[in-house]
């Protein structure tokens, strides 16, 4: 079930409106177009995603798009958020175009595009920081805690994943978009049964 379906985000409203009141030679116009280009890229990301989670089950999945929560005195917010009876799935929706190349020795990702490369954060570590942070947000919430898992999904079909041969978390973890479903249900299908009752699922829904 889609809970909370995706929108536009405020960033991406602003930043359109912005660039509609300023006037076409003002110096900063190319800096806030890229930056709206950016934001738009991820956001056309973030929904190419939204057709194959139609494969889940509504009635055992709940989908939560653009979740932004407060742990304490700070917010952090997921792409999407897919709530269980057994367990609670992040999912971060990363549009990088070329060959990635996850390098564990520095905790980066490297892009490589027409021969040029370029570092970017390791969306790894963002997925372990915002796992961290929703079992406090349950905690925070009198809620029970649930186990949490996490998935970087690459949502341009012709990206190259690559990493050390010995680096088996990528393959485990770092996914294209086409196989997010099975995925999903293949992970769920190893796990315990159910440990959330309906009545703890419908309050977390709620709050």
């Amino acid at each position: 079930m889609n809970v909370k379906p995706r929108k536009t985000s405020l960033s991406i409203r602003k930043l359109e409106a912005l660039i509609r009141r300023l006037p076409p030679y003002h110096p900063k116009l190319p800096f806030i177009s890229e930056e709206l280009s950016k934001k738009m890229a991820g956001y056309k990301g973030e929904c190419s995603l939204d057709f194959y989670l139609e494969f889940l089950d509504p009635k055992q999945y709940f989908i939560f798009h653009d979740i932004r929560l407060k742990d304490d005195s700070r917010f952090f917010q997921t792409d999407t958020l897919i709530m269980t009876r057994s367990d609670l799935i992040i999912i971060e929706v990363k549009n990088i175009a070329g060959t990635i190349y996850f390098d564990p020795l520095f905790n980066q990702l490297i892009r490589i595009k027409e021969g040029k490369e370029m570092a970017f954060p390791n969306p790894l570590i963002q997925v372990k920081r915002h796992e961290s942070q929703l079992k406090k947000w349950f905690r925070n919430n009198g809620l029970r805690e649930m186990p949490i898992h996490s998935f970087i999904v690459i949502s341009n079909p012709q990206t190259v994943i690559r990493t050390t041969p010995d680096n088996s978390l990528i393959s485990q973890k770092v996914i294209h978009r086409e196989a997010i479903p099975s995925k999903i249900i293949q992970f769920e299908n190893s796990l315990h049964p159910s440990t959330f009752s309906e009545k703890e699922l419908k309050k977390a829904i709620r709050i």
